[in-house]
């Protein structure tokens, strides 16, 4: 099947950067078969794009899409205060609690230009076949693309670290082959993995030729209880069981030190950025400027709903635009350009899609969203790269395609039905906080 994308505005990138040209989209099947001026194909399904900008879908690089429920929930609590609240409820949820509230995160993530996420989940599904088969249920569902990751701590050896492995690598063996979902380990955090589990996983990864993705020196609790408990930073800690000897996207990482930066940098690390949810959770801000200056490879992600109260990467855009300025009271420190760059290549480059997601070019994934031009935010049109990160709001979101998939057109979901999901959510919320009433 061919789609043409005819009249748009298409934002493209070269080594120059990002740039706008009056440009047709043709795409066959998954992929984009060319970009240029009055193409033409027989037989191919039109989207006339006139006075809208066709550009790349945004890749949130660390998130809790199953989150969703704490929206709203525990807000303005310490840090692991607010954690120790919100496990409480995770706890109690199942499987198909985990679908629901997936799929919840997956309508806010399309409706406002994401294309894939990297998630970190908190049970893995174990039928392919099952009607509700947790996040990658959701996923597949959905029509969104996905890197999956199940959040584990503990010990190698205990009893329920042994199980959860196994659960984890039994998903990624069910849906392997499945052409929209990724799999990472996800080591919660070196807190709460011990080094025997650290290493364990990692030759997992190796095994299957997978990454990993863990949260980071995220809280100054973090940092200090490590120093004392292992007389080294987390990245420090970690790096020493082995973990950046494979692909790592590092969530957070708000207090990385200048060594801990060169680190990253020669092991080729990923920092995945959530400024919003460090601002939330009072925990600081990632010293962005640093990481671009020693070519550390920086996305961006909202982290989950519990932590930023929604998975609107347009918003996580502007934040990271404004915020790290403010706290450098340096106005060049990050720029408009750095920011669409962390939200588009740079997170197509962590999860080992360079050149295939993050951009619109012949031969990449046909992964790419239409924006409304026609809106106030947007006019004058003076720099339209500029609009995308200090002016759009995510409403601006007209049509989203994920695999040559129209998911989204006219703003109405054409894979999910948004009221089903509504419902079950808030059942499964209002179970989940009556249980933790009645315990009280």
């Amino acid at each position: 099947m061919k789609t043409l994308i005819r009249n748009g505005l298409v934002l493209l990138r070269d080594g120059s950067g990002w740039r706008c040209e009056k440009s047709d989209v043709l795409i066959d099947e998954t992929r984009i078969a060319s970009v240029a001026p009055s193409l033409a194909a027989e037989g191919a399904s039109v989207i006339d794009a006139a006075g809208k900008l066709v550009m790349p879908g945004l890749i949130n690089a660390h998130t809790h899409a199953y989150m969703t429920i704490h929206r709203n929930y525990a807000d303005d609590l310490a840090f692991f205060d607010w954690l120790d609240k919100v496990q409480r409820v995770e706890d109690g949820m199942t499987e198909e609690d985990i679908y629901w509230s997936t799929l919840l995160g997956v309508i806010e993530m399309l409706k406002t230009g994401t294309t894939c996420f990297v998630d970190m989940t908190i049970k893995s599904a174990q039928e392919k076949t099952g009607p509700r088969s947790a996040a990658a249920g959701a996923v597949l569902a959905s029509g969104i693309r996905a890197v999956i990751s199940r959040g584990l701590a503990g010990v190698s050896d205990s009893e329920e670290s042994i199980m959860k492995f196994g659960q984890t690598v039994r998903e990624m063996d069910l849906f392997a082959g499945e052409s929209r979902l990724q799999f990472m380990h996800g080591p919660h955090a070196p807190y709460s993995c011990m080094a025997d589990y650290l290493q364990k996983l990692t030759r997992s990864c190796k095994e299957r030729g997978i990454g990993q993705t863990i949260h980071l020196s995220e809280s100054r609790a973090e940092m200090d209880s490590m120093e004392k408990e292992k007389g080294a930073t987390p990245i420090q800690y970690v790096d020493a069981q082995g973990v950046f000897d494979v692909p790592v996207i590092a969530a957070h990482c708000v207090y990385a030190t200048d060594d801990d930066i060169r680190l990253m940098a020669a092991k080729r690390v990923s920092v995945a950025i959530n400024p919003k949810s460090n601002m939330k959770l009072g925990n600081g801000f990632a010293p962005v400027r640093k990481f671009l200056d020693a070519g550390v490879n920086v996305c961006l992600g909202t982290d989950g709903c519990g932590s930023n109260n929604c998975l609107n990467m347009f918003q996580e855009m502007n934040a990271a635009a404004l915020v790290y300025k403010g706290a450098a009271r340096q106005a060049q420190c990050v720029g408009a350009a750095d920011v669409l760059n962390m939200a588009t290549v740079n997170g197509a480059k962590a999860i080992g899609r360079a050149g295939e997601l993050g951009e619109l070019r012949a031969g990449a994934l046909a992964d790419l969203i239409l924006i409304d031009l026609n809106v106030p935010q947007f006019i004058p049109a003076n720099n339209v790269i500029s609009g995308l990160v200090y002016s759009s709001n995510g409403s601006e979101v007209d049509t989203v395609i994920v695999d040559g998939r129209v998911l989204m057109r006219g703003r109405r979901l054409t894979t999910i039905d948004e009221e089903e999901v509504y419902r079950e959510c808030r059942a499964i919320t209002e179970r989940l906080h009556m249980a933790q009433t009645e315990k009280i």
